[in-house]
């Protein structure tokens, strides 16, 4: 905690007749208009004793769980944080509503009371005073002080206060109780002689039998009370005492009071204001030798010549470490996964800040990430005789270690780095209570319950930091001749500092090869981390490492959510992979991340690393088949099982599941359409990979996989967009491919029918006629009605889109009556109204109207939102060939409403256009070159071609009306250019407008 600076924010009182106060020094108390209140239950008095002692900082809602639980509890503590808070503002505010105390800020809170609102600032400001004094000769000045401050306290600090911070805000605050009483005692000896402090020190002598000052004191008191045999008592037994509980021989300070005894002095001064015969530079005659200094500690390593990138990170480390006026040790983590640069960026930190820390630089691997960690009592060994403790003389028992470490840096500007740190208990005891020290840490998890200032958690380097990094190491002229190629090295490294320093460290090693070469080798997923090594650097041990040390059902864990090949999993499909409920599955993922091995970008869904993902894989691998394929088809059944639910919104009047048949697990349920599209959008990536992943394996070790693997994608392709169709189409083929190499003609069926609605929505017509017939003969002869009533409807819409109509109708129309036979309702809706639209298209518009209008009422019946809007779209456009434009600008109009309401933005951009183009006719410009432009719009960012093409012929047509000849011609000229290159006969309409124009002009 800084002071806030003088003339800094007032505490608004909000008419209150007293400003709020606080006391810690004790048991919390509250006092509002001069009333005490109850500052609430434990934990929310370790949070507001965390936010008093922070007061005027913002303080992150991470660091305050941290300092008032060692184990968070369920949920991680925020939402408890956030209770704790209101109960405050209640407390404090007087409006809540608007608070001036307790302010958040970003994820965290800042609170705002001046100094003297508390009781530890006063108390300090009193103590300094009181130093002054002293230094100046004013001792009864000083004395007079220490007292006033020791009157604040009233018991032990924080008293009932749980939490890591409380503790050790009672130990710290114990320690300047401790210092400002034996002050007070030394100057009442130089002032009063001992007459009234001999009791004092016999009794604080009791209470703290191992301290060294209290019995230097009480030393002089009997001295000066002529107690000589009795003073030299206190020291035998004092000497006896700490040789034979801590093995170390009295202080330079309590041997100076002890010659000083023996040789019949007081060792005091009155008129002087030195504290302690030990401190004069020449001692009394006969006083034993005052040691030397103790040693300054070196012990940094050296940081990286190289070293690129992570300024910000950088900067707030150097920050944090030097910050100005802080009343507690700066102590920052920082966290990542192995080899993401934690101790190169903790280093880098330790060395600028270097000057800060005077008085020593203490470092330790504490080997974290291994086998067998360092236990905290041997590296507290390691500090103590580096600070000049002889090894002899190292105390036994940890909390002895622990205390003489504390006292050594009391006062003292010492930096503490603690590479790779397993957890808070390795490091607990390595924690000084001196606000003048620093502690770096570096570790793959945040440790709870340490009481930190901040943590810093490092992602991969952006491109550039990679590049960087590159180029110091191979040469920036090097990395320049092939910045393609080096980009592609560093993206296939993961953009991992570790791994790019590897592959770095490689070139420079072999000046002959070229970048693309080494590129080529990484970008091998099967060899990936075996070229990702370099004499003692390798990115496979530093995996290894982190997972040697997961319990089995978190390896398991760890190798299956690998088995999809997806980036990203989400919770429940995780669980199914696990064979696992939800909670038990979360449990399991959460302690992966935790490890560093997984990463969380939002709650519920979980991603490797690039290279860690290539590790688990591997890992996986090397497993018995059955564990893969068990995994793989209980993400299959899942996905299936809730890709049908989701369909079922998008075809309400449909029996889904005689498409696939009984299915063997439940899936999740959806309340609407927006849901289900919801959830196909997100899922989107893991339902292709865990496709291709079934279309890759051979089909013997689960003959029925292909099959359900074929289902899931044809339920969900009715839920993709547009942009996402070509990636569902990849994967369609892969599944056709084996198909056809196992005989399996059901799941052929299926990849043929997805290919030809992926070919349709490419504008490629001719290609999805020959996909949807081959369906088509296949679902005739293994007597597959339900894929066979699809497969015919999109042979139709290829006819359709190729002009020939006839054959279109006569598709459809077998079509729909299967579909009356099956009863698949919105299949029929949907079919019919196919069918209207290549009426219209043929010139007969007239019949179309009375078959839109009974589909649009039996998709208005069934609640089916897509089909209803499918029913405006195709009956405005029969109405506009016939000439009824208000009828038609009405049902566009619905088209677009419904469309946008139900989530399907590709039909919405189709109703802009052919809503415009109708406004056209009727001589209302500005309405339809507003709709026209935004059509234009949305289908360039859905990337939607075809109806772009249309689009754009709108939108010259209209353009050129209202006298903007060349901008419509340019649009007119791109439609016919996209038109040509689809193979869509809709060129020649254009080209016509186009060719009329030039006849005009010409």
């Amino acid at each position: 905690m800084g002071e806030p600076e003088a003339g800094g924010p007032e505490q608004d009182t909000g008419g209150r007749s007293e400003p709020l106060r606080f006391a810690v020094l004790g048991a919390m108390l509250v006092h509002r208009d001069g009333r005490e209140v109850g500052a609430g239950p434990p934990q929310q008095q370790a949070m507001l004793a965390y936010l008093l002692l922070h007061s005027g900082r913002t303080v992150s809602a991470r660091q305050i769980v941290d300092a008032v639980w060692e184990f968070p509890p369920a949920g991680g503590g925020i939402r408890t944080l956030r209770t704790y808070a209101w109960r405050l503002r209640r407390l404090l505010e007087p409006d809540p509503s608007r608070p001036r105390v307790l302010v958040s800020h970003g994820d965290g809170y800042r609170f705002l009371v001046p100094p003297d609102a508390l009781d530890v600032p006063q108390a300090e400001s009193l103590i300094r005073r009181a130093a002054t004094a002293r230094g100046q000769g004013h001792l009864k000045e000083a004395c007079e002080l220490l007292a006033e401050a020791l009157d604040r306290w009233r018991g032990e600090p924080l008293a009932g206060v749980p939490g890591p911070f409380a503790e050790m805000q009672r130990d710290r605050l114990g320690e300047l109780r401790l210092v400002a009483l034996e002050e007070q005692l030394d100057l009442r000896l130089r002032l009063d002689g001992e007459l009234f402090a001999t009791s004092a020190l016999t009794e604080l002598t009791a209470a703290h039998p191992l301290r060294e000052r209290p019995h230097g004191l009480l030393m002089r008191a009997l001295q000066l009370a002529g107690r000589q045999a009795d003073a030299l008592a206190v020291y035998t037994r004092f000497r006896r005492r700490i040789v034979d509980e801590l093995g170390v021989e009295p202080g330079p300070e309590l041997a100076a009071v002890h010659a000083a005894v023996l040789a019949g002095e007081t060792g005091l001064d009155r008129g002087e204001p030195a504290e302690t015969v030990g401190a004069s530079e020449n001692p009394p005659a006969g006083a034993k030798p005052v040691p030397a200094p103790l040693p300054v500690p070196r012990q940094l390593p050296p940081t990286l010549p190289d070293f690129v990138g992570r300024t910000a990170g950088l900067d707030r480390l150097i920050a944090l470490l030097t910050e100005a006026g802080r009343t507690t040790p700066a102590v920052v983590a920082v966290a990542g996964m192995g080899g993401i640069g934690k101790t190169s960026l903790a280093l880098r930190a330790a060395h600028r800040v270097r000057s800060a820390y005077p008085d020593g630089q203490l470092h330790a691997d504490l080997g974290g990430e291994g086998e067998h960690p360092a236990g905290p009592s041997t590296v507290l060994a390691g500090f103590l005789t580096s600070l000049g403790i002889a090894p002899e003389a190292v105390p036994e028992r940890l909390e002895d270690r622990r205390a003489l470490l504390r006292s050594l840096l009391d006062g003292r500007r010492v930096l503490l780095v603690l590479d790779n740190v397993r957890d808070a208990a390795q490091v607990r005891d390595m924690m000084p209570s001196s606000a003048e020290c620093g502690v770096i840490l570096t570790t793959r998890a945040v440790p709870a319950g340490l009481p930190l200032t901040a943590h810093l958690a490092l992602d991969a380097f952006t491109p550039e930091e990679a590049l960087g990094l590159l180029g110091a190491v191979i040469g920036a002229e090097r990395a320049a001749a092939e910045p393609d190629q080096a980009r592609r090295l560093v993206e296939a490294c993961g953009l991992l500092p570790l791994a790019v320093r590897i592959v770095a460290n490689r070139l420079s090693a072999r000046p002959g090869w070229t970048i693309g070469a080494l590129a080529d080798r990484v970008d091998n997923e099967r060899r990936r981390l075996s070229e990702l090594r370099v004499g003692d650097l390798a990115i496979g041990a530093v995996f290894e490492l982190s997972y040697q040390q997961l319990t089995l059902a978190q390896a398991l864990a760890f190798r299956l959510l690998s088995v999809p090949g997806a980036a990203t999993v989400s919770l429940d499909s995780a669980a199914a992979l696990l064979g696992a409920p939800e909670a038990t599955a979360e449990l399991l993922l959460e302690s992966l991340v935790d490890a560093a091995l997984l990463e969380s970008p939002e709650p519920g869904r979980y991603h490797y690393h690039s290279l860690v993902r290539v590790y688990a894989a591997q890992r996986a691998a090397e497993r018995p088949e059955e564990e893969t394929d068990v995994a793989l088809r209980a993400l299959l059944e899942h996905l299936l099982a809730t890709s049908c639910a989701a369909l079922a919104h998008v075809v309400p009047g449909d029996p889904v599941a005689n498409l696939v048949g009984p299915l063997p697990v439940p899936g999740l349920t959806f309340a609407d359409i927006r849901g289900a599209r919801t959830w196909a959008n997100e899922e989107f990536e893991i339902v292709t990979a865990v496709a291709r992943r079934a279309a890759a394996l051979p089909v013997t070790r689960d003959p029925g996989r292909l099959r359900v693997a074929a289902d899931l994608l044809l339920c969900t392709s009715p839920l993709s967009h547009d942009t996402r169709y070509p990636r569902l189409a990849d994967t369609a083929a892969l599944v056709r491919a084996a198909a056809q190499r196992s005989g399996d003609e059901p799941s052929e069926a299926r990849a043929l029918l997805i290919l030809a609605i992926g070919a349709l929505r490419a504008s490629r017509p001719a290609e999805a006629a020959r996909h949807a017939r081959a369906a088509v003969d296949i679902s005739r002869r293994i007597g597959e009605r339900d894929i066979l009533r699809q497969a015919l409807n999109d042979l139709g819409v290829a006819c359709q889109y190729l002009r020939r109509f006839e054959e279109a109708l006569a598709c459809y129309d077998e079509s729909v009556a299967l579909a009356r036979a099956l009863g698949h309702r919105s299949a029929e809706a949907a079919t019919t109204l196919n069918a209207g639209l290549a009426r219209v298209r043929s010139g007969r518009a007239a019949e179309a109207v009375p078959s839109c209008e009974s589909a649009l009422a039996l998709t208005d019946s069934l609640g089916d939102r897509p089909g209803k809007a499918s029913g405006h779209y195709v009956l405005g456009l029969a109405l506009h060939e016939l000439g009824r434009h208000e009828e038609a600008v009405s049902h566009f109009t619905a088209c677009l409403v419904t469309s946008r309401a139900s989530g399907l933005p590709d039909r919405a951009s189709q109703s802009l256009y052919r809503l415009a183009e109708t406004l056209r006719v009727m001589g209302r410009y500005d309405e339809a070159e507003k709709y026209a432009a935004e059509a234009v719009a949305g289908c360039e960012e859905l990337g939607i071609e075809r109806d772009l093409a249309h689009a754009l012929t709108v939108l010259g047509r209209i353009l050129r009306t209202r006298g903007d000849t060349d901008t419509g011609l340019a649009h007119l000229r791109r439609a016919h250019t996209l038109f040509v290159r689809l193979g869509l006969p809709d060129a020649e309409d254009v080209l016509a407008l186009l060719t009329e124009h030039d006849r005009l002009v010409g």
